[in-house]
């Protein structure tokens, strides 16, 4: 399994790439992309070069599901992708059909390798099937897709020889499914505290909200609290979806997934790092113990050590 790691800005990349990302990828203003975090400190050339030197291919998302364009901006769009090719793009990750058909239609080849995002959330064998006819070269999982749920896609990513990826566990919390959840734009919430992130379940808003006892039944006042706290627990994604977990990662990986994805491109750039080489040490976890252990020690272990971890302050797993 290897890393995929996002960056956002060009001095981003050495130290990632030193911290153990096996793949990088971006995205550009000029482009429409899903989240937050676009491309600082120079362009496209300059990111492929500095990525290729280092061994290391680029994607660059173009993952919106919002591609609304006018039939002559689509023309426009289409050659604005085959420039970043031009440029050094290795693959582009994309989730909306809308931008195999623009290429079929121009009876013009995709400009590259095209990645399956999870915004365009594949939950099934045969959202698959359709995809891999379209031409994709890799299918991003959804976060809310179990690994026993997975087998069938596997088996036919497999015989058309489409790579897996999937995200890590503690760091892509959001328990919606990725890109359908308007509870990603603060229109929809109400929260003032936070660190700053407008997605709702990134905002880390305080320690949660109190409840005033006007309009509830006598004796109902600690009810009401735990219900509130509860929803709040979920709205704001204080813990990993439950079907995403240690135990989870780890039937992942012995299914033969091939790429592990870290994704969040608004991190600061020494907390990037910091990602990449807790994926990097969970890694190393996993294959030590696979290796030494028969599968179902080697799995009790895992969950074990990775419950018991805090992150590299405090040692390897």
């Amino acid at each position: 399994m290897k890393i995929v790691s996002c960056f956002s800005r060009l001095s981003e990349i050495e130290p990632l790439a030193a911290a153990g990302a096996d793949e990088l990828y971006c995205a550009v203003a000029d482009l429409p992309s899903f989240g937050y975090g676009v491309l600082k400190g120079g362009g496209l050339k300059a990111a492929a070069r500095k990525a290729h030197a280092l061994g290391k291919k680029l994607s660059l998302a173009v993952n919106s599901m919002r591609i609304t364009y006018a039939a002559g901006q689509m023309k426009t769009f289409a050659a604005r992708l085959e420039r970043a090719a031009a440029d050094g793009v290795d693959s582009f990750i994309v989730a909306s059909p809308s931008v195999f058909e623009l290429f079929s239609r121009l009876k013009r080849p995709l400009p590259g390798p095209v990645h399956l995002s999870s915004v365009q959330p594949c939950l099934n064998s045969l959202t698959a099937r359709y995809f891999i006819r379209l031409g994709i070269s890799r299918l991003i999982l959804p976060s809310q897709v179990a690994p026993l749920e997975c087998a069938e896609i596997f088996r036919e990513c497999r015989a058309a020889r489409v790579e897996t990826e999937v995200f890590d566990y503690r760091f892509f919390g959001c328990v919606y499914v990725n890109g359908r959840c308007n509870l990603h734009d603060p229109v929809f919430h109400t929260f003032r505290e936070g660190a700053g992130q407008p997605a709702l379940c990134r905002c880390a808003a305080g320690k949660g909200p109190s409840v005033k006892p006007v309009g509830i039944a006598p004796g109902s006042g600690p009810e009401a609290l735990r219900l509130t706290r509860r929803l709040y627990a979920r709205m704001t994604c204080s813990g990993p979806p439950r079907l995403n977990n240690a135990a989870a990662f780890f039937d992942f990986f012995t299914m033969g997934t091939n790429y592990l994805k870290y994704g969040t491109r608004a991190d600061t750039p020494e907390v990037k790092v910091r990602k990449v080489k807790e994926l990097r040490a969970m890694l190393d976890l996993a294959e030590g113990l696979s290796r030494d252990l028969p599968r179902s020690g080697a799995r009790a272990a895992f969950i074990d050590r990775m419950t018991r971890w805090r992150g590299l302050e405090g040692g390897n797993p």
